[in-house]
């Protein structure tokens, strides 16, 4: 199972809404990615279309970008815990 996957889509909406995306362009995004629909050639002729319920199109350029922002949210968040003395780390090789 490939990494975005497993991202949960209002997981991706929030860090768009925490990074200022402006409305228009969240809806834009999530209609890129929830109304996708694929084909699957047999014999040399497409199948009907089905919808696509996890992941994305193969080759997808939104799928780098997505990548990001989920990795940003992440960031953010461990940035909000440490900032908050709710993780202070721990050393490795240190005597």
């Amino acid at each position: 199972e490939k990494a975005h996957d497993s991202v949960d889509w209002g997981y991706l909406d929030a860090v768009m809404g925490r990074m200022s995306f402006p409305t228009l362009w969240r809806k834009w995004i999530k209609e890129c990615v929830c109304t996708a629909t694929a084909s699957v050639l047999v014999n040399g002729s497409p199948t009907e279309e089905f919808p696509l319920d996890r992941g994305l199109r193969q080759g997808d350029p939104l799928s780098p970008f997505l990548f990001l922002l989920a990795a940003e949210g992440l960031n953010m968040l461990m940035k909000a815990t440490v900032e908050s003395n709710l993780f202070t780390g721990y050393s490795i090789g240190v005597q």
